[in-house]
């Protein structure tokens, strides 16, 4: 099944979005800040990462940056932003770097089920 990377600092919703994707059948890889995330995306490669913005250390505007520039977009996995920071001008700036979408927290379960079966299959 398909590896799935969570970078979240919260670690209730981390540990819950997991859990909820395991049960799922994804195998899940989680890192607790932007610098962790950088470092798991390295080591695991995932086929798609759920990212939260704002984080210690580094913030997930930050990550994405780094990480095309490491890897270049065309190897980038769709990259997911899950945030409470709902302002527009924020959401654009997120797709603007190439995240493929943008989640308001709170957010379904099965919302964002359904959001990454489909970028997974495109």
């Amino acid at each position: 099944m398909a590896k799935i990377l969570t970078i979240e600092d919260d670690v209730l919703l981390r540990e819950t979005l997991t859990e909820i994707l395991e049960v799922y059948g994804y195998n899940v890889f989680q890192a607790e800040n932007g610098e962790e995330g950088l470092e798991m995306f390295s080591k695991t490669k995932p086929d798609l990462v759920l990212c939260d913005i704002n984080m210690p250390k580094m913030d997930g505007l930050e990550v994405l940056k780094k990480l095309k520039v490491s890897f270049g977009e065309a190897d980038m996995p769709p990259f997911i932003f899950l945030s409470a920071k709902t302002e527009k001008k924020n959401i654009q700036q997120a797709l603007d770097l190439g995240a493929v979408d943008f989640v308001s927290k709170p957010y379904s379960a099965p919302e964002l089920l359904n959001l990454i079966q489909l970028r997974l299959n495109e």
